[in-house]
Formats: C-alpha cells, sequence, structure tokens
C-alpha cells in the first residue's frame, strides 16, 4: 500500500509538471486524481492508521465523560512528539513520561483509590 501511494502521489505531481500547473489543477473544475486529492504519500497513510488505531483502543476502554480508566503506553516510540502528536486531543494533558514501574503503580493506585 505505501509503495503504492507513493507511486500515485509522484505520478500525478509529474502529470501536473507535464500540464504547467505545477501539480495544483488548473483552477478550472473537475477533480483532481485521488491520490492528489488525499495529499499524502504511503508513509503518513501508515502513520495514520496507527493514531487511528490507538485512538480506537483508548475510546473502547474510555467509553465517555463519567468512565474512568488507565491506559499505559507501554511503547518507548511514544516519547517522541511526531508519535504522540497523533492522540486524541482530549488524552494529550494526561500524558506522562515514563518515571520507572514503581512510580507507575504508585500513580496508578491513587488514581484508583480517588476514581472509586
Amino acid at each position: 500500500k505505501r509503495e503504492y501511494l507513493d507511486a500515485e502521489r509522484a505520478g500525478a505531481a509529474l502529470a501536473g509538471r507535464a500540464a504547467g500547473d505545477g501539480g495544483f489543477g488548473n483552477g478550472k473544475g473537475g477533480s483532481a486524481p485521488k491520490s492528489q486529492a488525499a495529499g499524502i504519500g504511503g508513509a503518513e497513510w501508515y502513520v495514520q492508521q496507527a493514531h487511528r488505531a490507538v485512538n480506537q483502543a483508548i475510546g473502547r476502554a474510555i467509553r465517555h465523560k463519567l468512565d474512568y480508566g488507565a491506559i499505559l503506553f507501554l511503547d518507548s516510540r511514544f516519547a517522541d512528539p511526531r508519535n504522540s502528536s497523533g492522540l486524541s486531543s482530549w488524552v494529550k494533558p494526561h500524558v506522562r513520561p515514563d518515571e520507572g514501574f514503581g512510580r507507575a503503580v504508585r500513580d496508578l493506585a491513587r488514581f484508583y483509590r480517588v476514581a472509586e
């Protein structure tokens, strides 16, 4: 899928340059090729799919505003801003960096004592 989208995107850009419009269409209506309209390449598509899957998993644990639960991101890649930026806006303020297992257990115990 990644290679296909990248090839389609590159082909659309080349077609636009050949038409002399710089790849942005001529402004006279009509529809742009599907890959050009989407505007993303294969790698970006996979990143979007990963963010969507993570946010969907979070939504399965916490279903409404009065619900509560703890979600632990046990993957060091979430420390990278490129990956944490794809989290839902309501989750971002509550994300904390890894400060060790003992700290996580203590914070979880405190969270559930307060939530009851």
